[in-house]
């Protein structure tokens, strides 16, 4: 399962991100607009002195003191110092914004028709410290603001996420509490015509297959054991009687109904296993115990008699005499399908089982298995392409070790055989018997 925020705290976040955002460009809006508001209003200062001198000065008043001590005027440039001359060389009518040696000057030019020398004033804005120092000011209490709409934001956030989410956590709830049993069938009756009103919908939908899938299901189970269950103990009672015959004592006759017993005893084993295996609720560990060793020792008996006509020696390796937790009737089936594999797809005359503390891993020298197909084997109706098998033996092993909580894996090489090992926990009294 991939990792996600849960579906409230992307709503929070989404709010808060929001507040982010709008407050940041706000910020620097407002920012980036106090030198505009500076200058406009120094510029306007400047203007309005300028027509007041310029009045003054048509009126032959040559003494112009502007009303401000931060501006300084001239008429000409005779009178003016160097810096000042170096400023408004090559300027024309207007007003201009002028850097000198780091100090910002506005310096407003006008020329007069009855005049002969221009009226020049100089405004020296970097003498205004309080201006900066409001600004440093004012962007303190915009960053404040910021961080307070970020509060809002999650504040607002987390109210309205559970408002929204809450329809949703409803239907979560409703479907937690369903089981194989008690399927949910009207879902979509507590919602609104939404879009949880439509994920409900398509759930009650889904859910209404499963059901019907389950009932199928149990009931193919169900008919199934009792048809299969009929011809084995009709079969089970016939060799029961001939073993009463006279002629039930010779060797080979003795031999062919001991072989018959067991194969019936491995088909009622095998409808117990799938009836098991069908029951949600079965329950791995009955108190029943299995010793490893025995199973395997009567599994590898049937498949010599199965596989009589093919010359294929099972070499058993016990390295350890595990007991597992579990009806011995599952593990011996699993083993009887891993075994049977490996003696049908062996092309040489040796196949190795051997049995560990916490695996058994069971291998061939035979034809091996494309590295591409191997994801596929354990699917079912997957047959290899010289396989006569239905496809169905390592998916039923695959399912099987699923419901006990075994590891199956599988290497292959082609042209240098197949290993299969599982993997399981052994019982805490054999652990204790091994220390």
């Amino acid at each position: 399962m991939k990792f996600r925020h849960s579906l409230r705290m992307r709503i929070i976040v989404a709010y808060c991100l929001f507040g982010a955002v709008l407050g940041t460009v706000f910020v620097i809006a407002v920012y980036l607009s106090l030198d505009f508001i500076d200058d406009n209003l120094v510029n306007t200062r400047l203007s309005q002195e300028i027509d007041h001198l310029g009045t003054l000065y048509q009126n032959n008043i040559d003494l112009l003191i502007p009303a401000s001590s931060n501006i300084e005027a001239y008429v000409g440039t005779a009178l003016m110092p160097p810096y000042a001359k170096q400023m408004v060389s090559g300027i024309g009518e207007g007003v201009h914004e002028i850097y000198h040696q780091g100090n910002e000057y506005h310096v407003a030019v006008k020329v007069f028709s009855n005049r002969i020398e221009p009226l020049y004033l100089f405004y020296d804005v970097s003498s205004l410290e309080f201006t900066e120092t409001r600004k440093l000011k004012i962007g303190v209490v915009l960053i404040i603001g910021v961080v307070l709409v970020i509060g809002l934001g999650f504040w607002i956030g987390l109210l309205t996420s559970r408002k929204v989410i809450s329809p949703v956590v409803q239907l979560a709830e409703q479907v937690e509490q369903s089981g194989p049993e008690n399927l949910p069938i009207d879902l979509s009756k507590n919602f609104y015509n939404d879009e949880v009103g439509f994920l409900s919908k398509m759930l009650e939908e889904a859910m209404q297959r499963v059901d019907a899938f389950v009932k199928r299901e149990k009931k193919f189970s169900r008919d199934a054991s009792h048809e299969l269950r009929t011809p084995v103990t009709v079969i089970k009672g016939a060799v029961e009687i001939l073993r009463k015959q006279p002629q039930a004592e010779e060797k080979s006759i003795r031999r062919i109904l001991s072989r018959i017993e067991r194969a019936v005893i491995d088909m009622e084993n095998i409808i117990e296993t799938f009836l098991w295996l069908g029951r949600e609720d079965s329950d791995i560990n009955d108190g029943q115990v299995c010793k490893v060793l025995p199973v395997i020792e009567d599994v590898i008996e049937q498949c010599r008699h199965l596989f009589a006509e093919k010359p294929v020696e099972i070499d058993l390796i016990a390295e350890s005499e595990p007991v597992l937790n579990v009806q011995p009737t599952p593990f011996q089936t699993v083993m009887a399908n891993l075994i049977q594999n490996a003696v049908r797809h062996s092309t040489v005359d040796k196949i190795t089982v051997l049995v560990c503390k916490d695996r058994i891993i069971v291998s061939n020298t035979g034809e091996g298995i494309a590295s591409c197909a191997l994801p596929s084997v354990t699917q079912p109706y997957v047959r290899g392409n010289s396989s006569k098998g239905t496809g169905l033996g390592l998916a039923i092993v695959k399912r099987l070790c699923e419901h006990m909580g075994w590891l199956f894996e599988i290497e292959s090489d082609v042209g240098q055989g197949t290993v299969a090992q599982l993997y399981f926990q052994p019982s805490q009294d054999e652990d204790s018997t091994s220390h």
